[in-house]
């Protein structure tokens, strides 16, 4: 017999979230976050991260290895997304339309 494969509910994603946050927050105190779903995986979590580096994998280095333990033993779909454009960090982003009626 097989294990079904189940995602995480929102509270997990949320909490893994704060998780990744701690951590990335230790080494840059002056991150910014931003959690949203993944526009390309309706199953998928982006954690956007806007961090003055010069170099964003050195913020993917400080989560990878946890990354890939939430998906695989937790099955937390919850990508960390390092972004040097402040787009979206600065105001909040606009709310989606939705056809109504």
């Amino acid at each position: 017999m097989t294990e079904q494969w189940k995602w995480a509910s929102v509270k997990k994603i949320r909490a893994a979230a704060e998780e990744f946050k701690a951590t990335i927050c230790a080494q840059y105190p002056d991150a910014q976050f931003r959690l949203a779903p993944s526009p390309y995986d309706r199953d998928a979590w982006n954690l956007w991260t806007l961090v003055d580096v010069e170099d964003p994998d050195e913020v993917s280095d400080l989560t990878r290895e946890r990354e890939l333990e939430m998906l695989t033993e937790e099955h937390i779909p919850l990508y960390v997304v390092p972004t040097l454009d402040s787009t979206g960090f600065k105001a909040s982003a606009p709310a989606r339309a939705r056809k109504v009626g």
